[in-house]
């Protein structure tokens, strides 16, 4: 066990510490802010403050992680080594030239989105805002690789330090499923403006293709399910799909809760893989309609759901998460860019989220996503294969998770789309292997 001494023990110490060592690194530690016990120890220990107590293992603090609530933090970005740094300090006994801890604490607990800052027509936090993407550290897990030089550091001074090694998922795709169907099941209002558009735009496949489907000649080209079974059923990872299950919304165009065929499809998919609600707009940030959708889910599949994703991305950081709290969910999979690729916490590894509004560390773990289909989109299928493959290559602990979210219809057999279709395929049977 590795002891901790802090004059004053924190809750944002507390949270910050027990994230880094405890569920990042693997290392048990105790806290005590009595020197005398300090002193009396003789197995591993450090000590975290503006000076060192003697020679023992020392990281210079900065203010942070002792202060309460929000204010406008300096942030000066530094180079050392190879990675970006701030909060820089000045003592030469410190085993960083910078608060490696106050750092991962502003990172994770996204403090910056608690700052005043411009939102986007949806009223979510924009990428460009971001400490990691205006300083060119987007699509690197940062913290991870400050963390991994802290345990290779203290392997060096603490030799017989117990670390206990992660077996945990390293690899986690995720299935966004807002209309399972281009064409089945959809109304007569929407198939007509689908056979318009494409009659506007004089595409002749889709011209050729939904009547062909609708007469029942054709599998509809979402209708991906099979195909992703098959990739998933016996892998060596597991994968979560997410459906949107709601009435719907100028938002959320997906096909009725109370289609026979939808909920067949969605129990059919609960028999063999963990299914998550895919909460809707409106339940971004109302409450009762979240609530309302968790529980027809619930009652579809005659379990509890409790692996969330916002169909568009969490809004506020603290009115999204408080949202979920509050309905006791215990896993969030919505943290990441809504339009670039990247690590929107710093971070591979999932975290509890710290509430800043009330300075306490809450029940609901965050799992970090690198991308879904809209930042993939952006790229020619293999240049955002690269690009995803490169993100889950960089992780450089082992509790780091590589998650993105994909959707069925990524898997659709057309002649625009097969270039995604092949390299995702592609990616998902060599990562089984």
């Amino acid at each position: 066990m590795l002891l901790v001494f802090c004059q004053k023990i924190t809750p944002r110490i507390q949270y910050t510490f027990t994230h880094v060592f405890t569920t990042a690194l693997g290392i048990e530690i105790d806290f005590t802010s009595k020197l005398e016990t300090f002193i009396a120890y003789t197995g591993p220990k450090m000590s975290y403050g503006k000076a060192p107590l003697g020679n023992e293992f020392f990281v210079e603090a900065v203010p942070l992680l002792f202060e309460l609530g929000v204010q406008d933090v300096a942030v000066d970005i530094k180079q050392w080594k190879t990675y970006p740094t701030f909060f820089e300090v000045r003592k030469k006994e410190s085993a960083f030239p910078f608060d490696l801890f106050a750092a991962t604490f502003y990172l994770i607990s996204r403090y910056e989105e608690y700052l005043p800052h411009v939102k986007d027509q949806l009223d979510r936090f924009e990428a460009k805002q971001s400490l990691c993407v205006r300083n060119g550290f987007a699509e690197v897990p940062i913290v991870d690789f400050w963390l991994a030089e802290l345990l290779s550091l203290l392997k060096d001074t603490f030799p017989d330090l117990l670390i206990v090694e992660s077996s945990g998922e390293s690899f986690k795709p995720l299935i966004e499923v807002v209309s399972p169907y281009k064409y089945l099941h959809q109304s007569v209002f929407s198939n007509l403006a689908t056979f318009g558009k494409a009659l506007y735009q004089l595409n002749f496949w889709e011209l050729f293709e939904q009547p062909m489907v609708l007469l029942g000649f054709r599998k509809d080209p979402w209708d991906t399910f099979q195909e992703y079974k098959t990739l998933f059923y016996k892998a060596k990872f597991n994968s979560y799909f997410f459906f949107l299950f709601s009435k719907g919304s100028n938002m959320d165009r997906g096909i009725s809760i109370r289609n026979n065929s939808f909920q067949s499809l969605i129990k059919g998919v609960a028999d063999y893989f963990e299914v998550g609600l895919l909460a809707s707009f409106p339940a971004n940030k109302k409450g009762n309609q979240f609530e309302k959708e968790r529980k027809d889910l619930n009652v579809l599949i005659h379990r509890k759901i409790q692996k969330i994703r916002y169909a568009w991305g969490i809004s506020t950081v603290n009115e999204s998460y408080r949202n979920l709290i509050m309905q006791e969910v215990q896993a969030d999979f919505s943290l990441s860019f809504p339009n670039i690729m990247g690590y929107r916490a710093s971070t591979a590894v999932p975290f509890y989220y710290y509430d800043l509004a009330n300075e306490m560390t809450t029940t609901l773990k965050i799992f970090p996503v690198v991308s879904n289909e809209d930042s993939l989109r952006q790229y020619s299928p293999v240049e955002g294969i690269k690009k995803l493959i490169s993100m889950g290559d960089k992780l450089p602990l082992a509790t780091g998770v590589h998650s993105f979210a994909l959707s069925n219809k990524f898997l659709e057999n057309s002649e625009v789309n097969k270039g995604y279709r092949s390299v995702i395929i592609d990616y998902l049977k060599a990562h089984d292997r």
